[in-house]
């Protein structure tokens, strides 16, 4: 099948032209998938597990409807994760799949791990949050971010960042960033194709491509891709973030052999204009053109480019079992496991140093032109055994184990430092899996460090999944969770120079206790978390590290569900949060998103019809100030943001597999009120239209 994509922008300036180019026309030399009926991996059982939970990484909150929600704050080849199939969900949820459904696709995420425990993710083929395309919205979320898409962002929920070994991730950028441990792998019939494109004022520009197909008998390949370009309403404000991951998978014919790969790269391309000069001058409408408001910095530009690859290969120990063998294995000898990952990041900051914005601060170490390069890479060899072999065995029905270790070797050269440093890290894990009864789950995980600078950290995690009544009679699941960290700051706090910026510090380790519970029935959730810090390392008011040596905690509560009422409905998220200490670690106390939609079919049942009102609101409070040159949030305090609703109205339309929204957002800053900040001296973007499409190909 031949497909034609016109692009309303400029792709040949994009450096993905060539890449897309090549591969659309590897697809169309290929007019039928080879071997179409013997999926590599399809089950004929649930592809519902409990690794497949609608649990949040990022928020620590649940998500409904499918929208799983990534994060790199867990790897999750360094999770181990383990995999007793769970406790049969209530009948009335499991999905109907079989293998004669060639239109079936679903895709397992991050390492074989994830393929072992058959931790498979449905695509989501839903419009109930179509219309939410901005990577810092989708799924209900909200972050503070700066006056264009693309751009930094800090999630308005707290989230604690759990590593395992040395940070290269800043997490400033994560939100339009791939992660090794966010790739997905998918697993179809036939060729899967989905394609989405947002168009937005100003030229703003959003395109995504996943791709999939099995080239022949066990061998398949995919690539996803994201490009998002933004000149912005203000001066220096554009964006330009491109994303890419390519993917091969191969198993033999009788599983006892696979591998998987990636190749992957991030790159963010973006202006840094240190926000507006006079708050007043926005506060006050005395520009309402935007492009000519004053701004602080006007040359400024941050370049993040994240490069890698991963190969995985796993060999069960024992042969596969005859088809004239009727016997059940009691016990698998599993497979053993072997993992290369390569990654490399340059971060450079350029602009004039002169600029009165950095005035306040350190000397310059040159006047003439401020050009800050870091260069990281991180070498991972990960070895592992587990006893999941081909999921035949009684035993691994109830009880599974892992066991490992990395062994990381990082190089490191900071700006205006030509001496490079070298660090060794040996990691040994290990995870364990239990299936209690009919109806619980545990899962345990653990990990320490050995080696240069994170040596003697340390991650304890604990899980239960409890699921309440019987299959007819559903009284919901319960999920609690433990997690006990011990690990050194990041690497930036200890030890970092720049143009204006320089430290050196030898801080404790910062301890972490996180307990959570959570409720759900039906389509309601409901829970808490609640976390112990000690030794929190941030940026004070100075744009200089600190660390408080007392421990102090944060509770958060929430509530979050998709409400249907006949054809109307809710899809809400609602989350109270408090610091006991608000000095050092400053939050919104209330964080609400709410849709409110109407869902009807229409044409006779030909299609789907979703219009409502997008609603998202956080409280006042201090938040945190963004310095340009570092790629971070610091404490401020003398601007408070918040008490302000945003509100969108938008129509969605579904024709089958074709998808089309029409949003105007933030359409009540027409109404007077110019207090719209999402950072302070950010504003957040005026009223605007938007326009998209999806489409999803199943040959």
């Amino acid at each position: 099948m031949w497909v034609l994509i016109i692009i309303p922008f400029n792709l040949r300036n994009n450096p993905y032209f060539i890449l897309i180019i090549v591969f659309f026309i590897t697809i169309c030399s290929f007019t039928k998938s080879i071997s179409q009926t013997d999926s590599t991996f399809i089950k004929t059982d649930t592809l519902i597990s409990i690794s497949d939970s609608t649990y949040n990484s990022i928020d620590t909150l649940y998500i409904n409807d499918t929208s799983f929600i990534k994060s790199d704050s867990l790897n999750i080849q360094d999770s181990t994760a383990t995999g007793v199939k769970p406790p049969p969900l209530p009948r009335e949820v499991l999905p109907v799949l079989t293998k004669a459904d060639s239109l079936r696709v679903s895709y397992f995420i991050g390492s074989i791990d994830s393929l072992k425990s058959e931790a498979f993710h449905p695509i989501d083929t839903s419009i109930l949050r179509f219309h939410q395309y901005d990577p810092l919205k989708f799924g209900n979320q909200f972050y503070s971010t700066l006056s264009n898409i693309g751009l930094v962002h800090k999630n308005f929920v707290y989230t604690p960042h759990f590593t395992t070994g040395y940070n290269l991730n800043s997490h400033m950028f994560d939100k339009y960033m791939y992660f090794n441990s966010e790739v997905e792998y998918y697993q179809q019939v036939i060729p899967y194709t989905d394609l989405r494109y947002t168009m937005g004022p100003k030229k703003e520009h959003n395109f995504y491509l996943i791709f999939s197909r099995e080239l022949f008998r066990g061998f398949s390949i995919g690539i996803d891709l994201g490009i998002i370009q933004s000149p912005g309403e203000y001066t220096n404000s554009k964006s330009d973030d491109n994303k890419v991951f390519i993917t091969g998978q191969y198993y033999t014919r009788n599983k006892r052999y696979g591998v998987i790969a990636n190749y992957l790269r991030d790159k963010i391309e973006v202006q840094e204009n240190g926000g507006i000069t006079n708050d007043s001058i926005f506060e006050y409408n005395l520009q309402p053109d935007r492009a000519i408001m004053p701004v602080n910095l006007s040359n400024d530009k941050n370049l993040v480019i994240q490069s890698g690859f991963y190969i995985e290969q796993y060999f069960n120990l024992l042969k596969p079992k005859s088809k004239n063998d009727s016997t059940t294995r009691k016990i698998d000898a599993g497979n053993i496991s072997y993992a290369i990952q390569y990654q490399r990041n340059q971060k450079i900051y350029t602009g004039d140093p002169m600029d009165a914005f950095y005035a306040p601060y350190a000397p310059a170490i040159d006047s003439s032109t401020t050009f800050d390069s870091l260069s990281q890479i991180r070498l991972r060899n990960t070895f592992k055994w587990s006893n999941q072999g081909y999921s035949a065995d009684k035993l691994s029905e109830v009880f599974n184990l892992s066991f490992g270790a990395h062994y990381d070797f990082i190089e490191q050269t900071l700006p205006y430092d030509s001496v490079k440093t070298n660090l060794n890290q040996i990691i040994p894990f290990a995870g364990i899996s239990l299936k209690l009864f009919k109806s619980s789950y545990l899962k345990a995980n653990a990990n320490l460090i050995f080696g240069d600078y994170n040596g003697g950290d340390f991650n304890i995690n604990v899980e239960l999944d409890q699921f309440l009544g019987t299959e007819l009679w559903n009284l919901g699941q319960l999920h609690v969770q433990l997690n006990l960290t011990s690990q050194m700051p990041s690497w930036f706090y200890s030890e970092y120079q720049s143009n204006r910026f320089r430290w050196s510090n030898d801080f404790e380790k910062e301890n972490i206790l996180k307990i959570a519970a959570a409720y759900q029935y039906k389509f309601l959730e409901a829970g808490f978390n609640f976390t112990t810090l000690n030794n929190y390392t941030y940026l004070n008011d100075s744009v200089k590290p600190q660390q408080y040596e007392s421990p102090f905690t944060v509770l958060q509560v929430f509530a979050q569900g998709n409400i249907p009422i006949k054809k109307f409905g809710v899809d809400t998220r609602l989350i109270y949060q408090v610091s006991s200490n608000s000095d050092i670690l400053r939050i919104p106390m209330f964080v609400g998103i709410m849709n409110i939609y109407f869902r009807s079919e229409i044409f006779k049942k030909a299609a789907t019809l979703q219009t409502g009102f997008q609603l998202n609101y956080f409280t006042s409070y201090l938040a945190d100030a963004y310095m340009p040159e570092l790629r971070r949030f610091y404490i401020q305090n003398e601007k408070k943001i918040g008490n302000y609703l945003y509100a969108d109205v938008y129509v969605t339309l579904q024709v089958k597999r074709a998808s089309l929204f029409i949003k105007y957002s933030h359409f009540n800053s027409y109404f007077g009120n110019y207090t719209y900040y999402m950072a302070p001296h950010y504003p957040d973007r005026d009223a605007r239209f938007y326009f998209g499409a999806a489409w999803r190909f199943h040959d």
